[in-house]
């Protein structure tokens, strides 16, 4: 009976195992915004306790692991917990103009659809060099990979993750569990493009929906006065899923700005990395935060 329980879900491989690291995110973001939301000092305690319990975890279990998909989870844990609060909480408020929300979807979607686009090339260039390991590219096209042992080509760098050669590398990025380089360099902008705008202007929406706004310029609303919405459960995690998203989108807004910034000066953050590497001056914990909360060089 189990069996064949096992094998109804219409895999061929029979049921699909998830790891346990995959599994933490699912339910630690929502109960660490359930518990934020209680309380002014829980959510200054929450967000303050998350990054350093992250880089915790990080440090002491999950960078032994080859490839975890914790982060790839947190990633899209968060995103469809704060699109239904979104949906389900702010919106019936009534403070939202249909149009508004239109535009936040349009944003949520084409952010999402970046980023999926995204993760299926780079998997796809990863499945095609895993494939081909121990065969060259071709004569003289590159120097010979140590590890792949096959000619990559001219500025393609080896990411230990994704086990092949990625022309152009920038990075690995955890939040997408997928490498960053010339096969979808265009679409992860696109993604941190889209998402920045959505994560920023759901923020806004939702704080000047759950608190007293005033008008900053013509129809620009900004937040005022938030001291009442902690008098109501769902007006808090409307509060704090505002306050994570703005967080959030701070965060990517910089990441497409330094993105630009290296098209600009035509390079990659691996080639930055490679220079740095030989450099005296040392980042300390600077570069192992932004290690820990953007990629693995």
């Amino acid at each position: 009976m189990l069996e064949r329980l096992r094998n109804s879900c219409g895999w061929r491989a029979g049921a699909k195992q998830i790891s346990v690291d995959a599994m933490i995110p699912i339910f630690a973001v929502p109960i660490l915004a359930l518990i934020a939301a209680q309380t002014v000092q829980c959510t200054i305690i929450i967000f303050v306790a998350t990054p350093i319990l992250v880089y915790y975890l990080h440090h002491n279990f999950l960078r032994f692991l080859l490839r975890t998909k914790f982060f790839f989870m947190w990633t899209c844990t968060s995103v469809i917990m704060l699109m239904l609060i979104f949906e389900i909480s702010v919106v019936p408020l009534l403070e939202i103009l249909p149009e508004e929300n239109l535009v936040f979807i349009i944003c949520v979607v084409g952010g999402t659809s970046c980023g999926y686009v995204t993760k299926v090339n780079a998997d796809s260039v990863a499945q095609e060099g895993t494939s081909a390991q121990g065969l060259e590219l071709g004569e003289g096209s590159g120097e010979l990979c140590i590890t792949c042992k096959r000619r990559a080509p001219p500025k393609a760098h080896h990411c230990q993750m994704c086990q092949t050669c990625i022309l152009n590398r920038e990075y690995h990025c955890k939040w997408l569990d997928c490498c960053i380089g010339s096969s979808n360099l265009k679409w992860y902008l696109g993604c941190l493009f889209f998402s920045a705008i959505a994560f920023i202007y759901g923020s806004n929406l939702t704080m000047t929906s759950v608190c007293h706004p005033f008008i900053l310029i013509g129809t620009i609303l900004m937040p005022d006065d938030c001291s009442d919405v902690y008098h109501q459960l769902d007006l808090a995690l409307c509060f704090i899923s505002a306050l994570y998203s703005l967080l959030v989108g701070l965060v990517v807004v910089f990441y497409l700005i330094y993105h630009l910034w290296l098209i600009y000066l035509g390079t990659t953050s691996n080639e930055r990395r490679l220079l740095e590497a030989g450099s005296p001056y040392d980042h300390g914990m600077l570069k192992n935060v932004f290690r820990l909360f953007c990629c693995k060089t």
